[in-house]
């Protein structure tokens, strides 16, 4: 099993300019670029988690690293920056992440009339089947998330439209507020995801259980080989993308230890190692997740301690309640270990 928390970047100082694109107007009078060489010296550098130069020294153009060592040569017009006594680590990647994400308009009420069939022409029968939704197309920049996030030690965020059970795909963004929002942009198509949970933009009743689900990914992934045989006459635009996304990373979001186990066994089925973000609890069957061989995406936010002064609310509290508050710090040990 491999696991993943949270995964280092190149990207040391979020306030390094990216340059724009040329063909981008300019309202600010005369235009420059400076291509000269910005080098940091003495540093304590953490390169990664193993590997430490100390009084080393970085090479940065156009808001790239371009050197990393004890002796590096310096550029003619160099710009040098002495950060003696001063860290530098690599930022964070969030790597699940609705950031940025306009919400999704959800569906009206309908009178309380439930709705069997497709909202939508040209795509799956089922709406919350949504593979084709792109991030890019409801994604803006939000300038405030993005320093909550860079205050904590992130520097980009893989983020993406969180709405229906096959959800469409992903984003890598930069969290850099210099630049445009091309220069942001590192990779527009990341990960395809996934989960059990119905899209808010529309009122199918199918499926009303995580059994359905289930049995609806079942269903949609044989549709989608059988189209891409060439054996459906009409045109349906999710299969396609579908069928498009399944080189990518496939991300699929539960929401407890069972449903971790639920979404390997379907993606053992039809040949998809997902990449399973989990619920903090797998230390309770800690051989079942082993024996996945998923990577997970683990949570750090531990539960808290619950008010047990009052003889009356603590008979409310469980004896699983109490063991996960007592064990969950333990997870992260516990998987590593296996």
């Amino acid at each position: 099993m491999r696991l993943k928390f949270l995964l280092c970047c190149l990207v040391f100082f979020s306030g390094l300019n990216l340059y724009a694109q040329d063909y981008f107007p300019s309202n600010d009078g005369v235009k420059s670029e400076n291509t000269n060489y910005t080098i940091f010296k003495n540093a304590k550098i953490h390169v990664d988690p193993s590997t430490i130069i100390e009084n080393g020294m970085i090479a940065v153009k156009e808001g790239k690293i371009t050197a990393v060592g004890k002796n590096i040569s310096i550029p003619k017009n160099s710009i040098v920056v002495d950060l003696n006594g001063k860290e530098v680590y690599p930022s964070f990647i969030e790597i699940y992440s609705d950031f940025g994400m306009k919400k999704p308009t959800k569906a009206s009420s309908g009178n309380g009339q439930p709705q069997y069939n497709a909202g939508r022409e040209g795509y799956y029968w089922n709406d919350h089947i949504r593979p084709e939704t792109n991030a890019l197309e409801s994604f803006t920049f939000d300038k405030t998330e993005a320093e909550k996030f860079q205050k904590n030690g992130f520097g980009v965020v893989n983020t993406h439209l969180a709405d229906g059970i096959m959800r469409g795909t992903g984003m890598l963004v930069s969290l850099n507020a210099e630049g445009s929002e091309g220069d942001r942009i590192l990779k527009d198509r990341s990960a395809n995801f996934l989960s059990f949970d119905k899209s808010v933009q529309s009122r199918q009743s199918y499926p009303t259980s995580i059994m359905g689900a289930m049995a609806l990914l079942r269903q949609t992934y044989i549709d989608a080989a059988w189209y891409a045989k060439g054996n459906i006459t009409n045109k349906d635009l999710a299969l396609e993308a579908l069928n498009r996304n399944k080189s990518l990373p496939q991300i699929f979001k539960t929401d407890n230890l069972l449903d971790e186990l639920r979404a390997d066994k379907v993606g053992d089925e039809y040949g998809i190692q997902y990449l399973i973000f989990g619920s903090g609890n797998e230390f309770e069957r800690i051989a079942e997740i082993k024996n996945t061989n998923a990577t997970f995406i683990i949570p750090l936010d531990f539960p808290e301690a619950y008010d047990v002064e009052n003889p009356f609310m603590a008979n409310n509290v469980s004896l699983q309640d109490m063991k996960r508050w007592n064990q969950a710090p333990s997870n992260l040990m516990q998987l590593a270990k296996k």
